[in-house]
């Protein structure tokens, strides 16, 4: 079967004598009829027709880059210009007559359900416009846009199927970018943690060329254990990125061992607003897509968004910690304190548990500000806090008060002995500090109130509470640890100041 099936259905003028079937199955070079027709013939300024009507639309028809086809009821070509030809790999229109996508693709054209589609516009008549699919040719990255419509003879009855369709890779790759551009500039103004952007990240940037890149993306830290890794493709690769510092070179290094021959490796340092980094973005990207500029030129840009949104994540963090957190000691400050406190209470009244807050007071503080400076002052206070930090357990709490004031909030242990804990953080707090040069011997009083003995709250009763008894410890000469009880006014309000 060569050319149209039947030559009417395009208005051709049969009165001519001449085959417009074969006509059209000629495999001419592409514009060969129309430059022979853009000749007039001598003493005939009439338009052309019949036959060479017919040539000089498919002459045109194959300048046409689109695909262009015409198939009858059984899904078998017609016709089909160069460009569909030359996209089936095929190098003449008879190879392709007669033949139907099954023939030519095998399984991708059932999965694509071409022949389904079809049948569809076929027997109901009515044309499939604007459907988008993946082509079965050329990469797993390439679309095509395609309207079908029903072939009538001149009757008016279905004899097959008309189908146009364009290459709309670029439009789809361009769509895919700004889609991922969209998300990665979400998730940097949202309140998403750091460790979850940097694996979102990475999945995005995996998805822009239809599997053909793989990412790895790593957060640098200066400890082992806080270095950020996502490899979702390359999950054997994130053990060993963590255990040394991370340069593009290395990462590149490991991906090259991991990768075939066939893949292109680079890497893209994740920049920071300080100029140190933040870590690497590393890529294996199948041959196909490797030369892809507009892709290399994309993942560049998203690792500048990647730079700026943990630059913000940080500077919130920052903002978040220094809202509760004592900017001189780094302890907790009385409102996040309060809080916690709070929270713990509820979790110890559900399982019957003790709790101990402690209210500590160096002894005799004033003197030190006034004699050494406020700076050695400050210094003191750091060096109690860390003192404090190192004796407790795992969920407990400090906090800074103000002044030289400090909370200590400890967890019950299978004897609920807190005197014995609180009297050693006494005596370590109250261990000699060099200062300047100098080695000074600060004590401290520490009062103690117990949950739910003493109160059930946390700022209206124990607080209270252990303040009071803190008062009472340095009414009795200082440098001691006081268990409150019912006798102790809980009116007294400390200042701050460091001194009762």
């Amino acid at each position: 079967m060569k050319g149209l099936a039947d030559a009417s259905t395009l208005g051709v003028n049969e009165d001519n004598g001449e085959n417009a079937s074969e006509g059209v199955g000629d495999p001419r070079p592409p514009g060969e009829g129309l430059h022979r027709l853009s000749q007039p013939r001598p003493g005939d300024n009439a338009p052309p027709t019949g036959t060479d009507q017919l040539d000089w639309l498919v002459a045109m028809i194959n300048h046409v880059p689109d695909f262009i086809y015409a198939k009858d009821l059984q899904g078998r070509f017609l016709f089909a210009n160069d460009a569909v030809v030359r996209n089936n790999g095929l190098s003449d229109i008879n190879e392709l007559i007669g033949l139907t996508d099954v023939d030519i693709h095998g399984q991708a054209a059932i999965t694509a359900r071409i022949s389904e589609i079809e049948r569809r516009v076929m027997e109901s008549g009515v044309p499939d416009l604007g459907y988008e699919e993946r082509a079965m040719r050329g990469g797993a990255d390439r679309w095509l846009m395609i309207s079908r419509v029903p072939l009538r003879d001149r009757s008016g009855n279905i004899i097959g199927v008309v189908g146009v369709s364009r290459d709309i890779s670029i439009k789809k790759k361009a769509e895919r970018f700004m889609q991922v551009q969209a998300r990665i500039l979400e998730m940097t103004v949202s309140a998403v943690a750091i460790s979850e952007f940097v694996d979102q990240l990475a999945r995005l940037l995996e998805s822009l060329a239809g599997g053909g890149v793989r990412c790895v993306a790593v957060v640098t830290a200066q400890n082992a254990d806080d270095v950020i890794v996502s490899a979702p493709s390359l999950p054997s690769l994130a053990t060993g990125l963590r255990q040394a510092p991370l340069s593009p070179a290395r990462l590149e290094a490991a991906l090259t061992a991991l990768a075939p021959e066939s893949e292109a490796i680079f890497c893209i340092e994740i920049p920071s607003a300080d100029g140190t980094g933040h870590g690497v973005l590393g890529f294996m990207v199948d041959g196909e897509v490797s030369d892809d500029r507009g892709l290399r030129e994309f993942l560049a840009t998203a690792a500048g968004m990647a730079g700026i949104a943990i630059d913000r994540r940080i500077a919130d963090e920052r903002i978040r910690y220094l809202a509760e957190h004592d900017a001189l000691t780094g302890l907790a400050n009385r409102a996040f304190l309060e809080r916690q406190l709070e929270q713990m209470l509820d979790q110890a009244s559900s399982h019957s548990r003790k709790v101990a807050v402690g209210f500590l007071d160096l002894d005799q503080f004033k003197p030190v500000n006034d004699t050494l400076g406020h700076a050695a002052g400050d210094r003191l206070l750091q060096q109690v806090a860390g003192r404090i930090l190192l004796l407790l357990g795992e969920g407990e709490l400090a906090g800074r008060m103000g002044g030289d004031e400090f909370i200590l909030v400890l967890k019950a242990d299978e004897g609920g002995d807190f005197c014995s804990r609180l009297d050693e953080i006494r005596r370590r707090v109250s261990e000699p500090v060099e200062l300047g040069g100098t080695s000074l011997e600060v004590t401290c009083s520490i009062g103690v109130a117990c949950f739910p003995r003493h109160g059930r709250s946390a700022g209206g009763e124990l607080l209270a509470a252990a303040d009071a008894a803190m008062y009472e410890a340095k009414a009795k000469g200082r440098n001691s640890v006081c268990i409150y009880s019912v006798e102790m006014p809980r009116d007294f309000a400390s200042d701050g100041s460091g001194q009762p």
